[in-house]
């Protein structure tokens, strides 16, 4: 499990126990920069939600470009024009498409670049997504879809380990209020039960790390909950339909 050479201490590492009998480590690597958790081997693949500008994405963009072989938007013939509702094949305006539709999608771009570092990045919708509106909670309006959260990431999380071979997987928090420190812990409980449920189907996974901009997440403490309940349920299955364009795909998922 001695994955990357990067001095972490015990609390930004955990363990995950599955049920099929392997460790798996969770780390929540706060204080370093996303390019060196990349570069050092932490992460091979990345789950992000889909906002660029002011944003973990926005801040990234460069970096996954490179890594990943992608064109930059021309942001100067983009505010010239008119800011244009035009799909192209580089992360900001797929990423501002997937945040303005109304069905639920993911946008899996694979690495076309040989020398870098990752196998591919997958944007996905966050609860201030277009779509997430048609969720309301049954419990009250501020509460998270649990559902929503779950499939999103687990439909994520498999894409990445079956068609890339990924085993130390990044995620963001899917919530914009994060960068203000602020963290929705019932979405943190969703993802890590996702990652209990694969991990108690799928073999070999390495690591999965929480990638927060700011301290005030719990995921370690979430972690270790859930290690020791007796019974954390089983993923159930939902429809998806996926289609190929510019070698990219994207996956809407119905439940």
């Amino acid at each position: 499990m001695n994955l990357t050479p990067l001095p972490m201490d015990s609390q930004s590492v955990g363990v995950l126990h599955s049920r099929l009998g392997e460790d798996v480590a969770i780390y929540h690597p706060l204080g370093y920069r996303f390019e060196t958790l990349v570069n050092n081997g932490l992460v091979d693949a990345v789950i992000v939600d889909s906002v660029d500008g002011f944003s973990q994405l926005g801040r990234w963009r460069d970096f996954l470009s490179r890594d990943l072989g992608l064109d930059q938007r021309n942001l100067a013939q983009y505010w010239l024009d008119g800011c244009p509702e035009k799909l192209e094949r580089n992360i900001s305006s797929l990423a501002d498409w997937n945040c303005m539709r109304e069905e639920v999608t993911l946008v899996a771009i694979p690495s076309g670049n040989a020398q870098g570092h990752l196998k591919g990045l997958i944007l996905v919708p966050d609860i201030d997504s277009k779509c997430y509106c048609k969720f309301p909670s049954p419990l009250r309006k501020s509460a998270i879809h649990r559902d929503f959260i779950y499939n999103v990431t687990y439909e994520a999380i498999s894409h990445a380990y079956h068609e890339w071979g990924a085993r130390r997987i990044g995620i963001t928090h899917l919530s914009r209020s994060k960068c203000n420190g602020q963290y929705e812990y019932a979405l943190t409980m969703c993802q890590v039960e996702v990652m209990f449920h694969f991990c108690a189907e799928h073999r070999g996974m390495e690591s999965f790390a929480f990638l927060d901009c700011t301290e005030g997440n719990i995921p370690l403490r979430l972690v270790d909950y859930y290690n020791s309940k007796a019974d954390i349920g089983c993923h159930r299955p939902i429809k998806t339909k996926r289609l190929e364009y510019w070698g990219i795909d994207f996956i809407d998922l119905t439940w």
